[in-house]
């Protein structure tokens, strides 16, 4: 065999393993970058799952507070009944809730409230409302409440609809 025959398909064969090994290489990449991808998508599914879960928590942590706020709780003989809020109150509470708004964002932070009496008599007040419209999407939580009249001293049936705002 000529010496310059062997030389060239020696190289000929490093060629063709140089191309293989680019190849090789080429797929690998591929894959590294797919499976980044799909580490990407299920990390970015995950924190939309728990800004949810952390909306939720919110809303729940508010509504809590609300209840529990001496401006709206029932009371007889000062001894407070759990959750329920005090008709009279209401309106008194929606103009303090106004005047002192810095002091109720603290607590309530970006949210709107709202108590709506069901039976006997259907009626409405709208406790708390701090929006902003740079936030995607909001979480709406009802909790069923007892509404007292002390007027009348009958109990109704009502809802406390809290929605939070979250991004």
């Amino acid at each position: 065999m000529h010496p310059d025959l062997l030389i060239h398909t020696k190289m000929k064969k490093a060629q063709i393993q140089i191309g293989e090994t680019i190849a090789v290489l080429f797929v690998f990449f591929i894959l590294i970058i797919i499976g980044f991808m799909f580490y990407v998508k299920i990390i970015k599914s995950n924190i939309e799952l728990e800004t949810e879960e952390l909306s939720q928590l919110r809303s729940v942590g508010i509504s809590q507070k609300i209840m529990f706020l001496p401006e709206v709780q029932c009371s007889e003989d000062n001894i407070i009944i759990d959750n329920c809020i005090d008709i009279l109150k209401l309106d008194s509470a929606q103009s303090i809730m106004k005047k002192n708004e810095i002091y109720y964002y603290d607590l309530l932070e970006f949210s709107d409230v709202s108590i709506s009496q069901i039976y006997p008599n259907e009626a409405k007040w709208n406790l708390y409302s701090r929006k902003i419209e740079d936030f995607n999407s909001k979480f709406v939580t009802n909790v069923p409440i007892s509404l007292y009249d002390p007027a009348t001293r009958k109990h109704g049936f009502g809802v406390l609809t809290i929605e939070t705002l979250f991004k």
